[in-house]
């Protein structure tokens, strides 16, 4: 059960103030280095951006440094309301540090994917162990779909390192808490993914399905109360939203620029709620990405899920929260 793994994991090595200096888990981190450099990395430098999206998404970012208009992006001189802006102010970014558009484009993508590697490492090294960590991250470095994002100047990989380092930060309190530093920084994580793409909020959804879990007696599922300290999520979500939310809507509200109203308009309604409700280009049916998109783009996780399966129905028959 899951409460005896934890004794496991717990008893496996030095207290989690130490466990940090350990010569295994530097060596870990160092073969994932290798990893992330040789297959995502390597090329950086070699190539102009490509299209569709990539020589759009370069040239906002560098009319951004060169207007100083960070707070509405633009491509040739017209508003871009496609998506909200924190992608293009780490691109924009990168492109001030180097001044080149060859080493910068692709550096938000790469540190983006290093980052969720490191995540993904220390929370299955806290859940299961350091064994079952390295394999975790070498099976995502190596995932066909992981590899293509973060070798790509699109938003996919940075909007995975938030929702990974959202879900990480709310486990962090959810199995290991309490800790409502962690649970703050859960909500502050979803909210910056909202304002890189609509579907950062994603990673509160585990929300209820801890409050599922309590309540059908899983374990291992620590006991504490914290009243109106629950609700610090979602201070942490409207913070990461207000970042460019705020700033955004007060410029328009005291602009008379059509132009910026349609903005608004455009990306807080069109762009989300309108997208949702009635989609106009996600035409597939709801089955295509079970039978299309997982079997290939997840290679190699996807040739595990026949010995997979079979484990999630067990941890579900023995109530374990880890798992589930």
């Amino acid at each position: 059960g899951g409460r005896a793994r934890m004794n496991e994991v717990l008893d496996e090595g030095l207290p989690p103030a130490r466990v940090e200096f350990e010569p295994a888990l530097i060596r870990h981190y160092l073969l994932l280095a290798i990893a992330a450099i040789v297959l995502v990395a390597s090329g950086m430098g070699l190539r102009d951006p490509w299209p569709a999206d990539e020589p759009r998404f370069v040239s906002l970012a560098r009319d951004m440094v060169v207007s100083g208009d960070w707070l509405f992006p633009r491509v040739g001189g017209d508003l871009y309301q496609d998506k909200p802006p924190l992608f293009f102010w780490l691109l924009a970014g990168a492109y001030s540090l180097t001044g080149s558009i060859r080493w910068s484009f692709l550096l938000p993508s790469f540190f983006a994917a290093c980052g969720t590697l490191v995540l993904v490492y220390d929370l299955v090294r806290r859940l299961a162990g350091r064994d079952a960590a390295i394999h975790a991250s070498f099976l995502l470095v190596c995932s066909v779909q992981f590899v293509l994002a973060a070798r790509a100047a699109q938003i996919d990989a940075t909007l995975c390192l938030l929702t990974t380092f959202s879900l990480y930060a709310l486990l962090r309190h959810l199995l290991f808490g309490p800790s409502w530093g962690w649970y703050f920084t859960g909500g502050l994580a979803a909210g910056l993914g909202v304002i890189t793409k609509g579907v950062g909020f994603l990673p509160l959804l585990v929300l209820p399905l801890y409050a599922l879990l309590r309540r059908q007696g899983f374990e291992p599922l620590p006991q504490f109360v914290g009243g109106k300290r629950w609700g610090l999520a979602g201070v942490g979500f409207l913070i990461g939203v207000g970042v460019w939310l705020v700033p955004m809507l007060v410029a328009v509200a005291s602009s008379d620029d059509p132009a910026l109203r349609a903005y608004r308009d455009e990306i807080l309604f069109q762009q989300t709620v309108d997208r949702y409700a009635s989609s106009w280009h996600h035409i597939k049916p709801w089955y295509y990405f079970l039978v299309e998109v997982i079997p290939p783009l997840w290679l190699p996780l996807s040739l595990l899920i026949p010995w997979l399966v079979p484990r999630w129905f067990h941890a579900l028959r023995a109530r374990d929260a880890f798992v589930w």
